[in-house]
């Protein structure tokens, strides 16, 4: 067992009870189509460049690289466009946005008479130098908002720390003691962006992270050699959480702490730059030192990280992400006691209902609508025609008049409408509740006058306000403090067979890790505690049913068959990542550090949503998968 391990696990230790430190996150921002919006406001293949947003706490929606902020505008009178602005603006374009319903991104502080959301369209767009016969090109613009355009739904997917320097993360210092640093994070990424300059203490400029998979990641992008000697040294695309990094991006330690590229080359400082150079052990320049945390021997004697990565997988993060979330809301429903309400809404207050369709109103009291030719007067319905016209001589008169005295009278003037109901009707958007017409309520609420609560499911007791549960013993006082355990979850799954063995491993391997009091201890259990996730994971790609239901599993199999070339790698992906969501539910009041253990595209800085999601799991009915 090599001293690095135990190092990191030392460290692991000691720094578990430390308060961590708040960052901001960056997103990708997924349409429902499964592609991620970048900085040109269109919509291409997620894992590319300028495709993070950092979302303040003032509303505004930022792209994380770059030198300056750009924010994320819409354009109210220039065809509705979305675009990007160097300042915050509102008014006609405004950069500030909020989130109605969790997925969707409506403008806000503009001067929008109706509420405008950001979409995605297939046409109206071509991007300079691009085919307009092209299916990639999608691009974003402003469109009315509506709950149920499927264009408007935009995820927030494989979350990543910006600016965070963390006890994963190094300096790379050159023998000058300068630091390997790159500040500019604008499109696109040349080699030249990369520098030795004096260290500023910036994480997002000079903080990398030395994964187990060889890679020497920077804010996102990793290290990358594209040449031979003599050539520039740059960052590229790792491509999405917990993909391998590519050939070209797999590095190891040389002699004289030396980094030596898949080609056998040296990186080397040149000036103020790098590049690739055949290493030297007397070259200085090819020395680079880093902190403790990345061994002499690396990315060897670092036990391979469980992944949810496939070969061959197609799906992407953010897609994989939108059904492992179906996954988790639709086991919850079965496998859990109770489960919480969302938020209740005050429906606003009444109005006055009004007569029905074929009615009018005289007074407060309604009337059936007159005859064709006729018009109301109070309850009287007189005719349209004229009552009456002078027809002097021996002429005669229309039809319907009768003579007297030389002037046609109408014969039927008017006749009486009855004697009127009192208003009882309301609008169709409207129901009659006391007396006065409320707006309908949402689907899946109930509401007592104003106050508007989610409705249990069909057989669920219904505990209030707060929750449902599955019997009334459930429904207890201190119900909106109930969780549910991490024990009561795993063990909820995977009651027999290999899988269970492997569970049972897991949940043993994790109290070997919090029992274990020396460095040796630490490391024999962290081996463990990864080989049993890794089997775990193994087996679940197999036999999605025993960790979530056969119902599910159906499902899933029935959109991407396990069996067919085409699909099996997706469905094996897809399993593997509702696994690996339990075990990191399971171990994350264990492990603070979770990108130690795991790669999922479910990223340790987004883990406080799952566990939310799994310990006070939200009511909700059965769904299609999506």
């Amino acid at each position: 067992m090599t001293w690095f391990i135990q190092l990191i696990l030392c460290v692991l230790a000691a720094t578990a009870l430390v308060p961590v430190q708040a960052a901001d996150v960056s997103y990708n921002l997924v349409g429902s189509n499964g592609k991620c919006l970048d900085g040109s406001g269109l919509l291409n293949s997620c894992g590319g460049a300028e495709q993070r947003f950092v979302f303040g706490a003032d509303g505004t929606v930022t792209l994380a690289a770059g030198d300056g902020k750009r924010y994320l505008q819409g354009n109210l009178f220039a065809s509705k466009t979305a675009g990007f602005s160097s300042a915050p603006s509102t008014g006609n374009a405004s950069t500030y946005w909020s989130r109605p319903g969790g997925d969707q991104l409506q403008l806000s502080q503009s001067r929008a008479m109706s509420a405008m959301c950001l979409s995605w369209q297939l046409v109206g767009y071509v991007k300079p130098g691009v085919s307009s016969g092209n299916p990639g090109v999608l691009s974003a613009e402003l469109a009315l908002c509506s709950a149920t355009a499927a264009n408007q739904k935009w995820t927030l997917a494989n979350p990543l720390p910006v600016d965070l320097a963390d006890p994963s993360k190094t300096q790379v210092r050159s023998s000058t003691r300068s630091c390997l640093q790159q500040t500019d994070f604008t499109s696109p990424l040349s080699a030249s962006k990369l520098t030795v300059s004096a260290c500023a203490g910036a994480a997002k400029s000079e903080y990398f992270r030395f994964t187990n998979q060889g890679s020497i990641v920077l804010n996102g992008y990793c290290l990358t050699a594209s040449g031979g000697a003599g050539t520039a040294v740059g960052l590229g695309s790792c491509g999405e959480t917990g993909v391998p990094p590519a050939a070209n991006q797999v590095w190891k330690r040389g002699s004289n702490s030396s980094l030596v590229s898949p080609s056998g080359l040296c990186l080397s400082q040149k000036g103020a730059g790098v590049e690739l150079a055949a290493c030297d052990a007397g070259n200085v320049f090819q020395y680079w030192s880093t902190s403790s945390i990345v061994a002499s021997t690396w990315p060897q004697g670092v036990p391979d990280k469980p992944t949810t990565y496939v070969p061959g997988q197609k799906l992407s993060n953010g897609q994989v992400n939108t059904i492992v979330n179906w996954i988790q809301r639709e086991t919850s429903i079965s496998s859990t006691p109770f489960c919480y309400k969302t938020a209740a809404y005050d429906r606003g207050a009444g109005i006055l209902p009004g007569c029905a369709d074929g009615q009018y109103k005289d007074g407060a009291l309604c009337y059936s609508n007159c005859r064709s030719g006729y018009h109301p007067v109070g309850p009287v319905c007189w005719s349209n025609q004229s009552l009456s016209y002078s027809s002097p001589g021996l002429s005669g008169c229309r039809d319907g008049y009768t003579k007297v005295l030389g002037v046609c009278w109408l014969k039927k003037a008017s006749y009486g409408n009855g004697a009127g109901q009192a208003a009882n009707s309301c609008n169709s958007n409207r129901v009659m509740q006391a007396g006065l017409c409320y707006v309908k309520p949402r689907d899946g609420y109930q509401c007592n006058v104003t106050n508007c609560n989610q409705r249990c499911a069909a057989g669920i007791a219904d505990c209030g306000a707060a929750a449902c549960a599955s019997n009334a013993n459930q429904c207890v006082n201190t119900i909106s403090n109930m969780v549910v355990s991490s024990a009561m979850m795993i063990g909820s799954f995977a009651t027999a067979g290999a899988i269970n063995e492997a569970k049972k491993g897991v949940m043993a391997a994790k109290d070997i890790y919090q029992a274990a009091k020396t460095a040796d201890q630490l490391a024999t259990a962290l081996v463990l505690l990864s080989n049993d996730i890794n089997n775990f994971l193994n087996l679940a790609e197999k036999d999605l049913a025993s960790i979530s239901s056969a119902d599910i599993a159906a499902q899933v199999a029935a959109r991407y068959p396990p069996n067919e070339e085409g699909s099996k790698a997706d469905y094996k992906h897809i399993a593997r990542e509702w696994a690996a969501r339990q075990l990191l539910f399971y171990i994350a009041d264990l492990i603070k550090d979770l990108d130690m253990i795991i790669i999922t595209t479910i990223d340790p800085t987004g883990i406080v949503s799952v566990i939310d999601a799994f310990a006070k799991p939200p009511c909700m009915d059965h769904t299609p998968m999506p």
